[in-house]
């Protein structure tokens, strides 16, 4: 696929821009990861998949947000999709605010 960022026409996989809250911040740090990580995708990756090719311990992943919204885990991914990862123990007024109360929505 060839570069949208800048229109420079040389090619580049596809790929989103994951992102991390809370105690998952210090996991990207540890991994030497930069906020936002950018990571390529495959046709038919979801946000479940990133966690676990990324080896990221599942039960550290609440909730996902894709483009700014809440999404299940299986959520399919495209290209330039903006990926947040956010661990449990968010405080219940932001999770209101946040608009999510549990990973089952």
């Amino acid at each position: 696929m060839a570069c949208q960022s800048c229109g420079c026409g040389r090619w580049r996989m596809a790929g989103v821009e994951l992102r991390a809250f809370g105690p998952l911040m210090m996991l990207f740090a540890q991994r030497g990861w930069p906020l936002p990580y950018l990571v390529a995708i495959v046709p038919g990756d979801t946000p479940a998949g990133l966690v676990q090719r990324l080896d990221i311990p599942a039960e550290q992943v609440e909730v996902v947000f894709v483009n700014g919204r809440v999404v299940p885990l299986n959520h399919p991914l495209q290209d330039g999709d903006r990926v947040a990862l956010v661990p449990p123990g968010i405080p219940s007024i932001h999770r209101v605010m946040l608009g999510f109360y549990s990973k089952k929505k």
